[in-house]
């Protein structure tokens, strides 16, 4: 039990963190194309680091999503439900895909994970919207054996399992997105 509890909060907070980020990321951009004012130095710095190093923050973070996902249902024992094993299917693939861009070097992943990251929004959105307003009908895909819409972990009063997924392909998609848009450099 402590171990659950550890990770709930662990990676509960990692989300919450990501999310701030990705909102500083938003009202940035916004701002900069509302009014053509270029970034202050350091959201320039922010927005350079983040192109740069865009595909290696992108492969810990599936890296990571698909070690806490496995520590979830083997370890502790919270079973996935069909929805899920969706999610998984269309997470883990992308730990090889980014790890030979990181070899090969090739920031224009972008296209190669972008349908994975948007299927995987598009079924981790609905998943999350279905337990935020309570759902407990079955589970319109596959056998239905767990339970989809069950919230088996709250953090933050919004944040479960979904909400997790919905985050990471999101940020992938972000950070794949800027390391291919990355600004030559000029000599």
């Amino acid at each position: 039990m402590a171990l659950e509890e550890f990770l709930n909060k662990f990676i509960g907070l990692g989300t919450l963190v990501l999310h701030v980020i990705l909102a500083l990321l938003l009202v940035s951009f916004s701002y900069h194309k509302i009014t053509n004012k270029t970034l202050p130095k350091l959201g320039n710095n922010i927005k350079n680091f983040l192109s740069e190093n865009g595909i290696i923050l992108s492969f810990f973070l599936v890296l990571f999503a698909t070690i806490g996902s496995l520590i979830y249902s083997e370890v502790i024992g919270i079973p996935a439900c069909d929805l899920c094993w969706y999610q998984r299917a269309l997470i883990y693939p992308q730990v090889i895909i980014l790890l030979v861009a990181l070899i090969k070097k090739e920031n224009k992943i972008f296209d190669y994970v972008l349908g994975l990251n948007i299927i995987g929004i598009l079924i981790g959105g609905y998943q999350y919207v279905m337990q935020m307003i309570n759902y407990s009908g079955p589970c319109p895909i596959g056998l239905g054996t767990v339970n989809c819409f069950t919230k088996d972990v709250f953090e933050f009063g919004y944040i479960t399992i979904p909400m997790m997924s919905l985050t990471i392909f999101v940020v992938v998609i972000v950070l794949t997105w800027m390391a291919k848009n990355k600004p030559t450099k000029v000599h």
